[in-house]
């Protein structure tokens, strides 16, 4: 492949995957599109990138954003474009009672309807070059638990999304793949933690009370868990990519693993383990 026939564009790539996935890419000499949310990112990108990464400022919640990221790839690449990683994503991480609407829906967004929009907006390149579409979802994709309703939610969207397209893009010759990924050691996991207990905070202190033993299971899960280096997940996404047949499903990390073997056992026995892992030891 020449180097435009190796271009790749990968969505939420300020920080965590995203900005392991690109420079990882990059390394490999692949040309890179990363988009970013702010300027100053982008800055801090290049640092530890070579010149064939470039930034592009991308919302995938703003549709005259992702049409300017569009056309910055269609001019810069004579519309050659081999692969689109949609790892954008944010979480929310609560019981269903506490989480504010409006959360859910910032949340709903970005993860689901920003994805395809984004995939939507580049389907015409993507056709053209007979490309790849990797889309980057989560453990919770494969198992809903309790305390994640609404981001599970999302990425068994995402799950959905990648097995429609799989089939749909099939005559074109374009690839769809679905890497769930556990947790990942980054800087994000701060960030989600504390996003966590400023909902917990803000809700009624009584509404609060009664989901106190779910809330400090997952408090203690999270901070128990093994995760894994943001890199890890750029490896698996790079193998997707230069792979002769693609998987259509990847997991990557114990924590996802995990999720995929719970996932396999019968509903009423699953929901019991669950269940007696978390309120062990309480009355009903």
């Amino acid at each position: 492949m020449s180097v435009r026939q190796r271009t790749i564009v990968v969505t939420g790539a300020s920080s965590g995957i995203g900005r392991a996935t690109a420079i990882h890419l990059d390394q490999l000499g692949f040309r890179g599109f990363a988009g970013v949310r702010q300027e100053a990112d982008g800055r801090a990108l290049i640092e530890d990138a070579s010149d064939k990464l470039t930034p592009v400022l991308l919302d995938v919640t703003d549709d005259s954003s992702i049409a300017a990221a569009v056309t910055t790839v269609t001019e810069a690449t004579s519309g050659q474009l081999l692969g689109l990683v949609n790892n954008a994503g944010l979480s929310l991480n609560c019981p269903l009672e506490l989480a504010p609407v409006p959360e859910i829906k910032k949340l709903m967004n970005v993860n689901v309807i920003g994805l395809l929009a984004v995939t939507q907006a580049f389907l015409p390149l993507l056709r053209k070059s007979r490309g790849r579409i990797v889309n980057i979802s989560s453990g919770h994709g494969l198992l809903a638990i309790p305390d994640k309703s609404a981001y599970a939610a999302s990425k068994f969207a995402v799950q959905a999304i990648s097995d429609a397209l799989r089939v749909e893009l099939r005559p074109f010759g374009v690839s769809v793949s679905c890497i769930a990924v556990g947790k990942v050691d980054t800087a994000v996991l701060g960030k989600i933690v504390a996003d966590r207990k400023a909902m917990i905070d803000a809700a009624d202190a009584e509404i609060v009370e009664l989901y106190s033993p779910l809330i400090e299971f997952f408090d203690r899960e999270v901070k128990d868990l093994p995760g894994v280096a943001p890199l890890e997940v750029g490896r698996v996404v790079a193998q997707t990519l230069m792979t002769r047949k693609p998987k259509a499903h990847s997991t990557v990390g114990p924590g996802a693993r995990k999720m995929k073997n719970l996932a396999r056992l019968p509903v009423g026995l699953r929901d019991m383990l669950l269940y007696k892992a978390i309120y062990a030891g309480r009355s009903s």
